[in-house]
């Protein structure tokens, strides 16, 4: 490497050998397949002003994994600003610079997930838009896709799951939509996928588009897949809910964030009515959720009523746990303790101990 106006030379073989490399990495200086980058700068400079870095940063390779998915990347750079402390998301995938939050640097490779989702964007969301936001998971779904394939290329099988968007909107547009575009993949098979997804990107790259236009697309380009995947139901449907048993809502609730906004734990209880469910597994799941989202309407009734009729432990230890550990709590403690004055006989002495222990923690 040398400055423009020095003379320069092809390398020699072995020249600049060091042992503290990683075995094959010497070669790799005189290698004919070797990269060469150049770079300009208008202003002269003293030598000992230059400076450049090199290391495993991973965002070239995942940019790779990306053109393979969707195509060229098709804006000419992609920088990352990494903002102060309180940037209140994960990431911003504006064009060209990527904003991210401090906390994605570790130390190791697990911040990546958000470098590869706010890359992702760059093709879906950025050169492909959902008309407005009741077709958002066009933008989430596909690029929640995008994120996971990649991460799994560049980071292995591990760490291509459980990747928090860490998004002001609800989660469903970015788990829906992936596990829908999931199963037209398992469906077709994923080289016809990859195909369907390059032909999408060609055909609708800097447009907005709506979850029709999606569809009527695929049905295009896959004829028959309605026959095959309710599309209404995976695009529409909500009914399906109401069928759940009761391993399905232990699942979704076990799944959920450990607490809510109290008006979307009502809204779920009005719908579903799970503060009355006769499966104790989903109704005291659920009074555990309301109790850490500080749901006090109707809720602490039920959670009054439930811990008077039951001594079981495995529902005792939540549900007591629950109102008395944290800061701010001194209604939800109040509570736990009347409730056991008023049910504690009625409780095994095993169940009483381990009531006793959680409280005397407080």
């Amino acid at each position: 490497m040398s400055a423009s106006h020095v003379e320069r030379r092809p390398p020699v073989a072995d020249e600049g050998y060091s042992h503290i490399l990683p075995q094959g990495f010497n070669s790799l200086w005189s290698s004919e397949t070797r990269v060469v980058e150049q770079f300009h700068m208008n202003q002269p400079i003293p030598p000992y002003l230059f400076a450049f870095a090199v290391g495993e940063l991973g965002t070239e390779e995942m940019i790779m994994q990306g053109e393979k998915l969707f195509g060229n990347y098709p804006w000419e750079r992609f920088d990352l600003l990494v903002l102060p402390p309180s940037f209140p998301y994960g990431g911003m995938e504006n064009l060209r610079m990527v904003f991210l939050t401090p906390t994605v640097i570790k130390g190791d490779a697990t911040g990546a997930q958000v470098v590869a989702h706010e890359l992702a964007h760059s093709w879906t969301g950025n050169l492909i838009t959902n008309r407005n936001n009741e077709h958002f998971w066009l933008n989430e779904g596909f690029t929640t896709y995008a994120e996971r394939r990649i991460v799994k290329a560049v980071l292995g099988e591990d760490k291509a799951e459980g990747v928090d968007p860490d998004a002001i909107y609800s989660e469903i547009p970015y788990e829906k939509g992936f596990q829908f575009l999931w199963r037209i993949e398992r469906q077709i098979g994923r080289p016809t996928f990859d195909a369907f997804i390059l032909d999408y990107i060609d055909e609708f790259k800097f447009q907005s588009i709506d979850t029709k236009t999606f569809l009527d697309f695929l049905k295009f380009k896959v004829p028959g897949i309605e026959e095959d995947i309710d599309l209404v139901l995976w695009t529409e449907g909500t009914d399906e809910v109401a069928d759940w048993k009761g391993q399905e809502w232990e699942l979704y609730l076990e799944n959920l964030p450990r607490v809510l906004e109290p008006s979307l734990v009502l809204a779920l209880d009005e719908r579903y009515r799970l503060a009355d469910s006769k499966d104790y597994e989903v109704k005291v799941a659920f009074l555990q959720l309301a109790i850490l989202s500080k749901c006090k309407k109707k809720i602490y009734g039920e959670v009054d009523k439930t811990l008077k009729e039951v001594g079981r432990m495995k529902y005792l230890r939540p549900l007591y746990t629950a109102l008395v550990q944290g800061d701010g709590k001194e209604e939800e403690r109040s509570l736990a303790k009347r409730v056991f004055s008023e049910a504690r006989e009625c409780y095994h002495p095993i169940a009483r101990g381990v009531v006793e222990s959680i409280l005397a923690k407080q």
